[in-house]
């Protein structure tokens, strides 16, 4: 299959420029620049067509680019997003989808889709970002506005309110909302499970009736100014959330319930400097705090018998990064830069059994990471149409676990090269190489339990990070103004995967994440923008996002091949959209990949398979800018069905014991959404 690919990749390459002629009819104002091989400039005139009201539908709307928000990964360098703001990344590690959608589109002079790097630009490890360059303005921008979300017997209100203000250097921006909601992963199920009953094959039936939701509020502030020949930016944000659950389990006369209540608050509190220091040589400095504090309360009745399991986890998360740009020639630019993050989780938890307590591996851990890193990074635009980027970071990391009396350290150098040639106007040829280490989920250090399935999944303080080299090969090629397409490979040799693995104990075989050895990861991705206009529907474009993966790993217990646990082979996000600009509307359908993975546990196995989500909207403007928006969220009654195998002992080394076969349906439900810009 790789050769038949990349085969048809070489065929493009040498074909692109006939492929397409003509140019999309764009209105006249609209202006797209191109600057050498690696930024293309789109005016904010460009994006009037499709009436967009947000940075966010901006980002969107850059054709051949997929938008990423970053990794909720742990220090600030390694959660970066793929876009910044006036070439500069947030001081935050807040949503950054959240960030753009607080941006109004009146705001933005221009966006830069930049490939490779350009100069005094941080690519954050990415082969293309976007940048948003806003504009100066004396006006304060305004808007307000709410939602209601229509469920099935109950509706679910939201409000919020933005201020922004962007002049003579000085920031200053609000985001207040208040929000209620229903948990969607929620809805009306039913379980059959079957016993190795032979002579009776009839299966029992358990049909179980969920409801969830709860409400929360969310602040966000940011201000910025000049400060001692530079900018200073402070920002901050609070977000509180409190999550109720109630199933009952009906099978045959007898009857269970589950009660689960879930309170968490997150926050952080960030500092950056950024100062040019000579003609040359910049400096940014960012200082970050961040908190994560979450209880947990879920009790299961069955008749006389009450299970219950309660746990507590504070996280907590301190970063000093800083960073020397220097651009010696106008062509070279360096980056050095160093991080310091210290990390902690403690987890204390608790299981019990008609008041019992349980025996369970590592229910209280706590665990603290010292870690830091130092790179230098290289970026050269050999020529008009060649750049090179080199970089080399070396990671440090020291993990204590105390219920373990372990304390470990690591060194992980981690190489990178990253080549950008443009053989032919608007044809792009990108190859990226690295050294990736991955970050321990903290969670896998520390038990839980769920109480429906009695599945207890056991803390595992002795796994490690997860390694690869990782390549990928790109082809872009745009056309038709607005149109683009591009295909990649991608190839991961993987170091001490990470995955399920079974744990014995005396008290019994429990399921964990664990490192299960060497594994492989490759994935071929198209990603297209296609503007429907030439085929007799005006203002229509149709973008599609797929990638395939083919995983390979050896299991622990059965020491055969399988494919790497809980990931989809298949992942896809395609939009159909039609501006209407005499009407001042726009609508559009939605569909997107769910669930559809194969997961390998200690003693049990799952199978899920889910319909995908689809979604309708519609959109109208006002003259004044009211913005009114109604969507149709999941029409089809989406589907979810899984399939849950459980053995006596180790999987497939002993008798399977019980089957159990979900299928459930989730309830559409309508969002009726306005907004006013002053």
């Amino acid at each position: 299959m790789r050769l038949y690919v990349t085969t048809a990749l070489a065929i493009v390459l040498m074909t692109a420029p006939a492929l397409v002629q003509a140019q999309d009819t764009l209105p006249a104002q609209a202006t797209v620049e191109e600057s050498g091989s690696q930024v293309v400039t789109f005016q904010a005139d460009y994006f009037t067509q499709f009436q967009v009201s947000t940075a966010l539908d901006m980002v969107f709307r850059v054709p051949g680019f997929t938008f990423n928000s970053g990794d909720q990964v742990r220090g600030f360098a390694g959660a970066a997003g793929n876009v910044v703001i006036d070439g500069q990344r947030p001081a935050s590690k807040s949503n950054l989808e959240e960030t753009l959608n607080t941006i109004s589109s009146a705001q933005v002079e221009r966006i830069e889709l930049i490939t490779g790097g350009a100069p005094g630009v941080d690519m954050q490890g990415y082969r293309q970002i976007v940048n948003i360059v806003r504009k100066q303005s004396d006006k304060a921008t305004i808007s307000f506005g709410g939602n209601v979300k229509f469920f099935p017997g109950s509706s679910k209100p939201a409000g919020f309110f933005n201020y922004s203000r962007n002049t003579g250097g000085i920031l200053t921006e609000f985001y207040m909302e208040s929000f209620g909601f229903n948990d969607n992963g929620t809805h009306d199920q039913k379980r059959y499970i079957y016993l190795p009953n032979f002579s009776d094959p009839t299966p029992d039936l358990m049909v179980i009736d969920q409801v969830a939701g709860g409400s929360g509020h969310s602040e966000r502030f940011t201000h910025s100014r000049p400060l001692l020949g530079g900018k200073v930016t402070l920002n901050g944000s609070l977000s509180p959330i409190d999550y109720e659950y109630d199933a009952v389990f009906v099978k045959d006369s007898s009857t269970a319930n589950e009660h689960l209540d879930l309170q968490e608050t997150e926050g952080e509190l960030g500092l950056q400097f950024e100062r040019k220091l000579t003609k040359t040589l910049s400096l940014d400095v960012n200082l970050l705090y961040r908190f994560d504090d979450e209880t947990l309360d879920d009790v299961y009745t069955d008749g006389p018998d009450t299970s219950r399991y309660i746990s507590k986890a504070e996280e907590r998360e301190n970063i000093v990064s800083a960073k020397l740009t220097w651009s010696p020639k106008d062509k070279v630019t360096y980056k050095f830069g160093a991080e310091s993050v210290f990390n902690g989780s403690d987890v204390a938890s608790r299981y019990t059994e008609n008041d019992s307590e349980q025996n369970v591996p590592f229910d209280n851990v706590l665990v603290e990471e010292d870690r830091a890193e130092y790179y230098v990074m290289r970026n050269w635009q050999v020529n008009p149409k060649l750049s090179l980027e080199t970089g080399l970071k070396v990671e440090t990391s020291t993990i204590s676990v105390a219920q373990d009396n372990r304390s470990e350290s690591f060194v992980y150098p981690k190489p990178s090269l990253q080549l950008v040639w443009s053989p032919r106007d608007k044809v792009k040829v990108s190859w990226r190489s690295e050294r990736v280490v991955g970050q321990l989920d903290f969670g896998d250090f520390a038990s839980s339990v769920s109480l429906d399935t009695s599945v207890v999944k056991a803390g595992n303080p002795a796994i490690v990070p997860q390694k690869e080299w990782a390549h990928a090969l790109t082809l872009d090629y745009s056309f038709w103004t607005k149109g683009a397409v591009s295909v990649s490979l991608k190839h991961a040799s993987l170091e001490d995967t990470l995955d399920f693995a079974p744990i014995v104990t005396v008290d019994g075989v429990f399921n964990a994440r664990g490192n299960i050895g060497d594994g492989t990861r490759d994935e071929v991705g198209v990603n297209f923008t296609l503007p429907l206009d030439r085929f007799k529907f005006k203002g229509g474009e149709l973008k599609v996002e797929y990638s395939k993966f083919f995983t390979s790993v050896t299991d622990p217990i059965t020491g055969k091949s399988r494919e790497i646990s809980g990931l989809n082979p298949d992942r896809y996000y395609i939009v159909l959209s039609q501006n209407i600009t005499s009407w001042r509307s726009n609508w559009g359908l939605e569909i997107s990949s769910l669930n559809n993975a194969t997961q390998y546990h200690a003693t049990e196995q799952y199978q899920f398979k889910s319909a995908p989500w689809i979604a309708f909207w519609a959109e109208y403007r006002t003259r004044d800018n009211l913005t009114w928006a109604v969507i149709l969220q999941n029409p089809q009654r989406r589907r979810d069905k899984s399939t849950r195998s459980v053995w006596d002992g180790l999987r497939e080394q002993t008798p399977i014991v019980r089957q159990e076969y979900n299928d459930g349906k989730s309830e559409p439900f309508v969002i009726l959404r306005v907004k006013k810009e002053l």
